[in-house]
Formats: structure tokens, sequence, C-alpha cells
């Protein structure tokens, strides 16, 4: 029997192997945290029967796997009885291994193929593998358990916390001195959007409206309406003394203490500096942003940001950035405006739409990105620039995997 991608993929096959073994073996050439994620909530209450019993033997690849990741899994199983985490590192080639061994009693399954731990191996990518079924008297188990006691001789250490510092600090190294080359995608069919890969896009889309990170799109909406609400009060004439202005400004930043309204990232750590010193010209700066919303996209945005570096050069704005702009201009209209800042422009360089850092977008910049965006909502039929923004999110942290 094989298992592919296609019809049931190898996360649902192996999650439902796991949840019902007693102990497992898993041999994997690397590991990224998207991997870590499909298993961690059921290797945690495998963990608590102290019964059983997991190995994990991992290779790094060329510095695929993510030395945090590795952190976590050993987090999780390291201070528990028979859980074991093994390092492959050979020193000529690489661990390439792909071998997922469940034991139930005296039964066991064997998958071996070609998926790593991985979010793309066991869901998104075009892989195959073959299952089967023996006993713990099989001469097949019998050889794997062989070959799985050399590969624990060879890499075994007593301090494994020890040796995923010590990748994580020559991993760090070698990514200072040398630069990522761009990698290169043959596509045999044209894409509906030029020079956009859509069909990967799609595939992706495919895979995050079943995965628990996708977002349903009422909720968003009703943390944007949420957050124009706090824009109105700022942006009007109300006095408001200082914990009336952070209870309202708080929540848009992701301050600590506050439910996070908008989705841009690390946009709470420079604007506390606004919070604290420049309260006032922000709401200065919604009003002016509120009353360009109705202009053509391009003036709207191109205004705006001319507003905010005038400012800046003045020395009466800091913290506040394109990112936020974009953040006001979408909560007053998601049809309209998108979200611009690191995520989606790295996900549109990658899938083959090259473009300006955020930071350097003018109106025209702007204008073209978001009628981009707007041609990728219709193939995906999305009502708003606020479902595409939490799915380019799921899309960059999956490609910053690959």
């Amino acid at each position: 029997m094989i298992i592919t991608n296609h019809n049931e993929s190898h996360k649902e096959n192996l999650l439902t192997l796991f949840n019902e073994a007693d102990e497992i073996i898993f041999a994997s050439g690397f590991l990224k945290n998207s991997g870590l994620n499909n298993i961690k909530d059921v290797l945690k209450d495998f963990c608590k029967d102290k019964r059983k019993k997991s190995t994990f033997y991992i290779g790094i690849g060329f510095g695929e796997t993510d030395p945090k990741t590795l952190e976590s899994l050993n987090n999780i199983i390291k201070s528990k009885a028979n859980h074991q985490l093994i390092l492959c590192t050979p020193d000529a080639g690489i661990f390439h291994s792909k071998i997922y061994v469940f034991r139930k009693n005296r039964n066991i399954t064997i998958v071996i193929g070609s998926a790593n731990l991985t979010e793309a191996g066991w869901l998104t990518n075009d892989e195959v593998s073959t299952i089967s079924e023996t006993t713990i008297d099989s001469l097949d188990y019998k050889q794997l358990l062989k070959y799985f006691s050399r590969l624990h001789k060879s890499y075994y250490t007593d301090d494994i916390s020890e040796l995923i510092l010590k990748y994580k600090f020559q991993l760090e190294q070698f990514k200072d001195k040398y630069s990522q080359k761009p990698t290169f995608r043959f596509r045999r069919k044209k894409s509906t959007i030029a020079g956009i890969d859509m069909l990967r896009l799609k595939n992706y889309y495919e895979n995050y409206l079943e995965s628990t990170e996708f977002v349903e799109p009422s909720e968003r909406e009703e943390q944007y309406t949420q957050a124009q609400e706090n824009l109105d009060i700022l942006g009007s004439n109300i006095n408001l003394n200082d914990t009336e202005f952070r209870n309202l400004f708080g929540p848009l930043m992701g301050h600590s203490g506050f439910r996070k309204l908008w989705h841009s990232g690390s946009i709470h750590r420079g604007t506390h500096k606004t919070l604290n010193h420049y309260a006032n010209n922000f709401r200065v700066l919604v009003r002016e942003i509120k009353n360009n919303i109705n202009q053509p996209i391009e003036k709207a945005f191109s205004d705006s940001m001319t507003f905010l570096n005038n400012m800046r050069r003045n020395n009466e704005m800091s913290g506040i950035g394109e990112n936020i702009i974009a953040e006001i201009l979408m909560t007053y209209n998601s049809e309209k405006f998108a979200n611009l800042n690191k995520n989606p422009v790295t996900v549109l360089s990658i899938i083959g739409k090259e473009l300006k850092t955020p930071s350097a977008f003018n109106g025209i910049d702007y204008k073209e990105y978001t009628t981009l965006l707007f041609q990728i909502r219709q193939e995906l039929n999305m009502k708003s620039f606020l479902e595409i923004d939490s799915f380019f999110n799921y899309v960059y942290w999956n490609l910053k995997e690959e």
C-alpha cells in the first residue's frame, strides 16, 4: 500500500497511526517548525503515559533543520523517561532517511518514503511512501531495529541540548557570512496572473483552508471593526487622558496586556515611543488619513505618507511607518486598501513578482501592489484584503521554511 498527499495525506495517515501507537520511531532528513506543530499536541499527550516510548532521529541537511524547533522538540521530551532525540550528523553526505515506525502491542506499521517531518512533506509536496504491516518478530522490523541501533551508536549524546546550541551557533555564523541565492522553479503551465505562480499559491490556499492556522474571515472582520471604533475615537476631538489613549492605542499595536487587533508583526515594539511622546500627533495623523479614504488608492497612500514624513522631519513622530499607514487605510476600507509589510511583499517576490521594500513604496507602487493582490483575491474568491492578509501570513512562514 502507498500513501501520497493527493487524497489522504501523509499528515492524516501518520497522525492517525501516532494516536493509536504505544511506541514511535521517527527518522527524518530534517525538521521544520511546521512539522513539529503537526505532532506537538499528540506528542505531549503521548509523553504523559509513562508506558509509551518515542525516539526521533533527525538530520540537519545543509542547515535546513531549524535549531529553535529542535530545542522545542527537546523541551517536550527531555524530562520524560523513554523519550529521546538523536541529532544525526554524518561526517560525509547528509542524513536523508524518512522512516516512521509505529508499534501497538506486538503489531508494527512501517512507513518509508520521501516525506520529511515538515508541513510541506506531510501535506503540500508531491510525496509518496509505502506503508506495511508486520509484527515485532518479523525480519523487516528486526532489520530496521538494527539500522536504528547503528544510528544510536553513531550519533547519541547525553547532552543533546549542548549539541543543538553548537549547531545553532555554527548555522548563525554561516548565514552571517553567506547570503542566500534565489531558488529557481520550472513551471510547465502558464499562470492565470502574469508572472505569479498561481498554481503554487492555490495549492497553499487549499492547505490553508484545512490547517489549524486558518483564520475565519468573520474573526478578522470583528477585530478590524473594533479597530475602526478605536480609530474613530482617536481621530476625534474628544479629550483623552493618558490611560484612555493607551486603552485605545494599545490594542491596535498589540501592546502587553491588550488583545491585538491589527496583524502586522512587530509593530508593538517601535510604537511604545509613539505612546509615550507623540500621542496627540498620532491623533492628528489618524484624522489626516481618514480624510484621504475616499481619494484614489495611490493618492490616499501618497498623501498619508507625505503627511507622516513631514511629521518625521519635524521630529513630531516616531515609531509609525508605512505598515501602520496601510493598517489604518485597510481598517477603514478592507475592500479597497491592502496591508503593506514584509510578509506579503516577500511572498510575492518568491512566487514571481519582485517588489521594492515597503519603506520605499510611493503611491504608484502601492496602487500596483494593491491591484496585484486584488487579482489574486479574485482568483481565490476572497471577499476582502483582510482574508488575503491572513492567508499570506500563512504562506510567508511556510515559504520561509521551504
